[in-house]
């Protein structure tokens, strides 16, 4: 917590500083002080260095840490094959849920929570989730699949990189499952979804903040409950075949969504469970999580 404090302390000094280049800039003399004043502002964040003179949104990314200034951490997700979908008789399954062997030749990185709300507004400049009093901590939501691309493409251009980007819906299975076969990362009993778990039956209709509930094996957080997450496909049919560096369909209606949330039955938060909205979707029950390439 103390941790967490201080990067929010010194998120704001920056931008007090960046707000007195400003009004610098924004003077009747800022003209021919703009140059002296950006490189005195540069010299205070030896970090942003090489950031173009004006840039403040960069700047300020850069000085704060850049994705661990605002407290994201990933895991690496190393290459497999596992079993997508759910057999027949599994409890509370859909028709949608056909079994497959899906192989997956790369490892990636996937963000351990769901992205807060702190972290969008640091990044986008505004904060439009409905539980705005739940905390900085708490997953970012109203926000549809588009939102969550312009967030991808407004951090990629902050971190000179094209790597970030939503999960697939087979790696996010892949990721959720950590190696179980059963309905939910843990076993099969819904009475131990609490333990990993905000949703209907432990909560009083709001969300609660990120990772505060147990981790499954590989190191997640709230891949089971709290808010849906939007993933990269377009939602379709399963195949029956065995399928490498699963996609989805090349297109659609709807993309799909995953992992239950505070509104959701335990059905709706298994491993397999899939849901599905169209783009421009927003959900007070729905945000994301990013994933990361591994190509430097």
């Amino acid at each position: 917590r103390l941790k967490e404090k201080k990067k929010k302390e010194k998120i704001d000094a920056i931008i007090a500083d960046i707000q007195k280049y400003r009004e610098i800039v924004s003077s009747p003399f800022g003209k021919d002080m703009a140059i002296d004043a950006w490189k005195n502002l540069v010299a205070k964040y030896p970090e942003a260095q090489n950031v173009d003179v004006g840039d403040t949104d960069i700047l300020l990314y850069r000085a704060a840490g850049g994705v661990s200034g605002l407290g994201m951490q990933f895991v690496y997700i190393k290459p497999g094959t596992f079993i997508m979908g759910s057999p027949q008789i599994e409890s509370g399954r859909d028709k949608d849920e056909t079994v497959h062997r899906v192989t997956l030749t790369k490892g990636f990185y996937l963000q351990t929570t769901e992205l807060t709300q702190w972290q969008w507004e640091k990044v986008m400049g505004y904060n439009p989730s409905y539980f705005k009093a739940c905390g900085d901590n708490c997953p970012m939501e109203m926000v549809s699949f588009e939102d969550a691309q312009a967030f991808i493409r407004k951090i990629n251009q902050l971190e000179g990189t094209n790597k970030y980007r939503l999960p697939t819906e087979a790696e996010w299975e892949y990721a959720c499952r950590a190696g179980s076969k059963m309905r939910f990362c843990f076993g099969n009993n819904d009475n131990g979804l609490s333990d990993y778990a905000w949703y209907y039956k432990n909560v009083d209709n709001v969300t609660h903040s990120v990772a505060t509930k147990r981790p499954n094996a590989w190191g997640l957080y709230d891949m089971h409950g709290n808010v849906w997450e939007w993933c990269q496909d377009w939602y379709g049919k399963y195949p029956r075949r065995s399928v490498t560096d699963a996609i989805g369909p090349s297109s659609g209606s709807n993309r799909v969504n995953r992992g239950g949330s505070f509104t959701s039955d335990a059905r709706y938060c298994r491993s397999a469970e899939r849901l599905r909205y169209y783009p421009g979707y927003r959900s007070n029950n729905l945000g994301f999580r990013l994933a990361k390439d591994c190509f430097d």
